[in-house]
């Protein structure tokens, strides 16, 4: 296959946006091809595609798959703007999936060559969004552009990963910390997380091929001294388009508001923004942007304005992804980046900071209340963006800024951005005086000290930090909390929780309908503790507040409510708890009369019922669909009847799937996948709420596998534990090969996983796969690694000790074995933590009904006595093995090993599964 060059990227980028690259795109990638290794800081104007450094990492990965990383993570410090970086990437993806040119035809080839032919994936991990974001963690060796925010990548890359289960920590570790381009956008606006990211690439590799590179995108860097990649004249020069932007003329005029210096902001910028978009808009004007500073003030600023009869839309980041991506919708067409008026009515949207980065918006107008000078530049590069305003009309474009006095005057610092905002602000006085200040891109600059964003600084990482972390499951019982090296020392009220409001929040109705991102609020974890306390609304914006939080509660104040709940996962499911005990990156479960929404985003003071998105978030997800037949969901639905007259409930429901006709989009979709089989599950009554069918399509959800039996061996499949222990190995072993380990590792995992399961031979383990029939077991010729069609699990009928322990103690019972392997601790060790256990302590447990366990394969007899494990030294050796491997391969390549393995046996089973 021929080779891809420098020269070829500017007919990629062409293919796949029908545009040429700029001038510096096409530089940057030729610079990188050249070094074999990527700069450390990217430093470019906003308003100049900086996201094609996204084409240029999957291009140079097609080029030299052996140098760059094959993940791609967008880290941007924002929570809605992954939503438009993405779009990006997955353009790039649906491009090279037709591959409609020879040069696209070359990168996807070049890229399958590396993944068994699988298409370069892409997904945000925001923890709120509708792209599966566990999708990235179901193969080691594809290739995927993914988006984040610095709370779900970071917490993942520190082992501690927000919303996933502790036997799947190691997996989210291992892929964050290894073969990773961490691409950190405006890392002025997270800097403890730079430094941070900066000290875990410093960390020993070990004896593996990590890959792993940090880029900063800034103008302020967190190492001044770091090479950059620069704009020069000569970009400017070569592309009209590019100086038009860089080079538009914007003016912008100051506007003292609040004559009542006790007036909050959010009293006094509304009814400010209307005044300004009532008398002073040129004719012209067809999109005003307006961003402020708090949600609570963009709440009230949105609803002002609709009252005053305006076309307004309010984008926060404080919204659910769905809700968000319908506010998204509606803009689309309205504020077209192209040339904004697009109809002669004029549309005003609303936000907050959650569209200063990344976000492709072109206002004809902008207000913005008054905020530290790198937060304006930001906003002003959503006015005239591409700097066709000006063409069209020969002006520049306005903007306003808003000055308010409570905040400027008052003697406290501002609780979002300090005292930056009167430094800023005494700045633009004297620029004021001197005549129209200009907000271009490059105007800005020579600001006064103290007039950017304050920021915490990240604590020093040591090894013990990282020692701590590494121990995944059981955690230890002193463990260091990470907020502060996500976003600096003193910020413990700053991570999010997630909140889903549903109508059953019981463990049945969570299990088959389980909580999805699509349906996630983020939310501060002091704004929510301040809610469900019943306190006053805590001050919430979408960037880190680095001052107190009015009305969050004492930690220690709680409310006896059982009206929601935290969602544990599949294994322990919902718990009640105090208010006190919520962690950050929880999920809460919440009943819609809690209220908590307003125009879509966050809004404590609301008691409006809040609309289940549950099922809708299942399709958004796009691997089992759902739909509860619960009449506070769906009108009018089949329920269960205890009549013996009655007719089956299939017969019921299927009746009433061909009769449904006035569904809204998302239900009829989910009809028409449910219409080629499903399977029924009836809730019984909670409390005094009436039993309800819950429908699901027939499929395996690979983002449900958290390290249990449960989920992981009831697949009703019916394979063999033999064809599945040599599937597992072969997949190991080929993941291996193709991430550009050595030969002695791969025929270590490929070893390993011909002997990770033997311990489902014990007859318990069996039994609950056959569904505790006798007769089926009886008649099997094999034992099963997975169950037979329509069996269910007994609780209590699993053996006392897991069956990767049994099989490690099965694996150490013949000499034999041992001569197979390189790396005997590496395999074993493996074997023993494919469930996400024994990291560092193996869970193991005295078995009060002993059996003898006895497996013949490939020739290799093996035995074992359950009753004898729990007094041997089998514990002590493990957890003294992971230590020695940890040393060996060091925190990321050992987690990195785990990952190829657990995800072999992952995609083993979902294999398995569409072949049933």
């Amino acid at each position: 296959m021929t080779e891809l060059t420098s020269e070829d990227f500017s007919t990629f980028f062409q293919d796949v946006h029908s545009q040429v690259p700029f001038p510096w795109q096409e530089r940057l990638t030729s610079q990188i091809l050249a070094a074999g290794t990527w700069p450390e800081v990217i430093d470019l104007p906003t308003g100049t595609g900086k996201t094609a450094v996204l084409d240029t990492a999957v291009f140079t990965l097609a080029a030299h798959p052996d140098r760059f990383p094959r993940r791609v993570i967008f880290v941007i410090d924002r929570r809605i703007v992954v939503d438009q970086v993405y779009e990006r990437a997955d353009l790039i993806r649906k491009r090279l999936k037709e591959a409609g040119t020879d040069t696209l035809r070359r990168v996807r080839d070049r890229l399958g060559e590396i993944s068994d032919g699988e298409l370069i994936g892409t997904a945000a991990l925001r923890g709120g969004t509708p792209i599966p974001i566990d999708e990235w963690t179901h193969r080691p060796d594809q290739p995927w552009v993914v988006v984040s925010t610095v709370d779900q990548f970071g917490s993942r890359l520190l082992f501690r990963g927000y919303n996933v289960s502790p036997g799947m920590r190691p997996i989210h570790a291992g892929l964050a910390g290894n073969d990773c381009l961490v691409v950190l956008d405006e890392v002025h606006l997270s800097r403890p997380f730079a430094e941070t990211l900066a000290e875990v690439a410093s960390l020993d590799p070990g004896p593996l091929p990590r890959r792993f590179q940090v880029v900063e995108m800034s103008a302020t860097p967190s190492k001044p001294e770091a090479r950059r990649f620069t704009l020069t004249d000569a970009d400017l020069a070569g592309s009209e388009e590019l100086r038009r932007r860089v080079e538009a003329a914007k003016r912008a005029e100051l506007v003292p508001v609040g004559k009542n210096k006790r007036l909050l902001p959010h009293e006094v910028v509304p009814s400010a923004v209307a005044k300004i978009i009532e008398s002073s808009l040129d004719e012209e004007v067809g999109s005003v942007g307006v961003i402020v500073n708090r949600v609570r003030t963009a709440r009230e600023t949105h609803r002002v304005l609709i009252d005053a009869g305006y076309r307004a839309h309010l984008i926060t980041g404080r919204m659910r992804p769905l809700d968000r991506k319908q506010a998204l919708d509606e803009t689309s067409g309205v504020v077209d980046p192209e040339r904004s008026r697009s109809n002669s009515e004029l549309t005003v949207v609303v936000a907050t900071q959650a569209i200063e980065v990344g976000a492709d918006f072109s206002f004809d107008a902008l207000i913005t209340e008054c905020a530290p000078v790198d937060s304006l530049q930001q906003r002003f590069g959503r006015l005239d963006r591409r700097g066709n305003y000006f063409i069209h009309t020969g002006r520049p474009a306005r903007a306003w800024i808003l000055g308010i006095l409570s905040v400027l005057e008052s003697k406290d610092p501002d609780p979002v951005y300090g005292k930056s905002v009167k430094v800023t602000w005494d700045e633009l006085l004297r620029r004021a005086e001197l005549g129209p200040i200009d907000v271009g891109p490059r105007s800005l600059g020579s600001f006064p000290d103290g007039s950017t964003a304050p920021h915490r600084q990240a604590p020093l990482l040591l090894p013990t930090h990282m020692q701590t972390w590494v121990q995944t499951n059981p955690e230890p019982v002193v463990d260091p909390p990470i907020e502060w090296f996500l976003h600096g020392i003193d910020s413990s009220n700053q991570s999010d929780v997630a909140v889903v409001w549903r109508w059953d929040h019981t463990f049945d109705a969570l299990r088959l309908v389980p909580p999805r991102s699509a349906e996630y609020l983020q939310v501060p974890i002091g704004a929510v503790k301040s809610w469900l306390a019943g306190g006053r609304e805590a001050t919430v914006a979408d960037v880190d507040v680095v001052g107190d939080q009015t009305g969050v509660p004492d930690t220690n104040e709680t409310k006896d409510d059982s009206s929601w709940v935290r969602w544990a996962g599949f294994r322990e499911g919902p718990q009640q708890i105090d208010i006190s005990e919520i962690r950050p990156g929880n999920i809460l479960v919440v009943s819609p009369q809690q209220g908590g929404i307003t125009g879509g985003t966050w809004d404590p003071d609301s008691k409006e019922t809040v609309g289940d998105l549950g099922d809708m978030a299942q399709l958004e997800y796009g691997r089992r669909v759902t739909l509860r037949l619960d009449p506070r969901i769906v009108s009018t639905p089949p329920q269960p009847s205890n009549e013996p007259e009655s007719d089956p409930p299939r017969d019921r429901i299927t009746r009433w799937i061909d009769e449904t006709t006035n569904l809204s989009d998302w239900p009829s979709e989910a009809i028409a996948k449910l219409r080629k089989g499903f399977d029924i599950e009836s809730l019984g009554k909670t409390g005094d709420e009436e039993a309800y069918f819950i429908i699901s399509e027939r499929a395996v959800d690979e983002g449900t596998f958290d390290g249990s039996d449960e989920l992981s061996s009831f697949t009703g499949t019916a394979v063999t534990l033999r064809n599945h222990l040599d599937g597992v190995g072969h997949r190991a072993g080929e993941f291996a090969r193709r991430l550009g380990l050595e030969e002695a590792i791969q025929e270590d995992l490929k070893l390993a996983g011909w002997l990770h399961d033997v311990g489902k031979v014990d007859d318990r383990f069996q039994a609950q796969l056959v569904g505790n029939d006798e007769v089926k077991m009886a008649t099997l010729d094999e034992p099963l690694a997975k169950s037979l069609p329509g069996t269910r699990s007994n609780p209590s009928g699993w053996p006392p000790v897991r069956h990767e322990l049994s099989s490690v103690a099965l694996a150490q019972s013949n000499p034999q074995i041992r001569q197979n392997a390189h790396d005997w601790d590496l395999v074993l060790h493996l074997v023993g933590t494919h469930h996400g256990h024994a990291r560092p302590l193996p869970p193991i447990v005295e078995d009060p009904a002993p059996r003898t366990l006895r497996f013949d394969h490939e020739g290799y007899s093996m035995k074992v006595a359950s009753g004898e494990l729990v007094d041997s030294p089998l514990a002590l050796e493990m957890a003294d093995r992971f230590w020695q491997l940890v040393s060996r391969y060091g925190y990321y390549g050992l987690a990195w090993l785990e990952t190829i393995l657990r995800l072999a046996d992952h995609r083993q089973s979902a294999e398995e599964k569409r072949a049933s």
